[in-house]
């Protein structure tokens, strides 16, 4: 009998040493970072569609019941995935451990004025896109490896195995890339929103004007004329409009001045399921390279 509670107390430990630690993220994004660290420590599942704007994510109550049952909750921060705080609010879950992956950030364009609603969805706290410029790897996943490390500190030093294994890859793919690089350096691009400060400070483009007057703010006639003069002036050769924007407004642009309409894709695994962050990485700049004469 004690030999049979004995197995038992075995197995028990057994199974909660091998219980993988349930981590839920915000987006796509920071779902394939987690699972580069994690590996096979960690089970991950992202809320937000790659495909979708993750500046407006439904709240479901499927999406609470998944928070609910997870360890950690992985979040872009910086006001941009504000749906998520509400999500982890109603998932009621008391020991859910929260890592905001803008920790180590360094934002670009943090207003120097008091922003307000001519502004569109400016944010005060700088510019929250910043998954997009691979200078940013390293910070986000340090923010990954603290959050794992709270829900399971006996594996930290697999975490940072992991983690510099990563980098080490991610540089090796970065200088692979650097000639498709340094051939965008210097372009000017109309974006459709300001989502691409941390991709242009990685590349080297350069931001001649948005489609959108402010960050969320439709277009106005005026505004629209004044885009497609600015392209008809400089001759830029690229409209750049992520997949869920409306793309009427840039290809009538494109129509009168022959520029191209680009689709870039913000998140891992829009514009291919299950690609890595230096395969969405380089369809972007490849994207973008068709055209540029």
């Amino acid at each position: 009998m004690i030999k049979y509670i004995f197995m038992l107390a075995a197995l028990s430990l057994s199974t909660a040493a091998e219980a993988k630690i349930k981590v839920v993220t915000s987006t796509s994004d920071l779902a394939y970072f987690a699972a580069q660290i994690g590996g096979d420590l960690i089970e991950v599942e992202a809320i937000a569609s790659p495909k979708a704007d993750i500046h407006f994510v439904e709240i479901r109550p499927s999406y609470m019941t998944k928070v609910a049952a997870a360890d950690v909750a992985f979040k872009i921060g910086l006001e941009l995935d504000m749906w998520m705080d509400r999500i982890i609010d109603g998932s009621h879950n008391g020991r859910l451990i929260v890592a905001d992956c803008s920790k180590y950030i360094e934002p670009l364009e943090v207003p120097t004025f008091k922003a307000d609603a001519r502004h569109g969805d400016l944010h005060r706290f700088g510019n929250p896109h910043y998954w997009l410029g691979p200078q940013n790897v390293k910070p986000i996943t340090e923010a990954i490896v603290e959050g794992l490390t709270k829900a399971d500190p006996q594996h930290e030093a697999r975490f940072r195995e992991n983690q510099q294994a990563f980098l080490a890859e991610i540089d090796r793919g970065l200088e692979a890339l650097a000639a498709k690089r340094e051939r965008l350096r210097g372009k000017e691009v109309v974006f459709y929103h300001n989502s691409w400060p941390y991709f242009n400070a990685y590349t080297g483009l350069i931001a001649a004007g948005f489609i959108e007057p402010f960050p969320g703010v439709s277009p106005s006639p005026s505004h629209l004329k004044k885009i497609t003069e600015l392209v008809q002036e400089r001759h830029i050769p690229i409209i750049a409009v992520e997949p869920y924007f409306d793309k009427r407004a840039p290809d009538k642009i494109a129509s009168v001045t022959g520029a191209k309409v680009v689709t870039v894709y913000p998140s891992i695994g829009g514009r291919q399921a299950g690609e890595s962050y230096l395969q969405w990485l380089e369809g972007n700049l490849d994207a973008l390279l068709e055209v540029i004469p």
